[in-house]
């Protein structure tokens, strides 16, 4: 089975969960990382989600990596993916 925000066990909170940011050219975020305490960013157990925006800067989009909300891809590469 998938590891995904419905199968994952969480023995720890969403508060402990690790969280990373990629910043786009105009300064606004553009990708979103989490995976559980302890996990590198080389490792493929990170959820990555590309945030799409209109050209008034809303954001209109969240899209995953690989087109779906698991834990499985590295974030180092984050920008690598193909986002639906």
């Amino acid at each position: 089975m998938p590891l995904n925000n419905n199968t994952i066990q969480f023995p720890f909170s969403h508060a402990d969960m690790q969280v990373r940011v990629k910043y786009n050219a105009a300064g606004d975020v553009e990708y979103i990382g989490r995976a559980k305490p302890g996990v590198s960013e080389s490792d493929d157990a990170w959820l990555i989600a590309y945030i799409g925006y209109d050209s008034s800067r809303n954001i209109t989009s969240l899209k995953f990596a690989g087109g779906d909300n698991a834990y499985k891809n590295a974030w180092s590469r984050c920008d690598h993916y193909s986002y639906s």
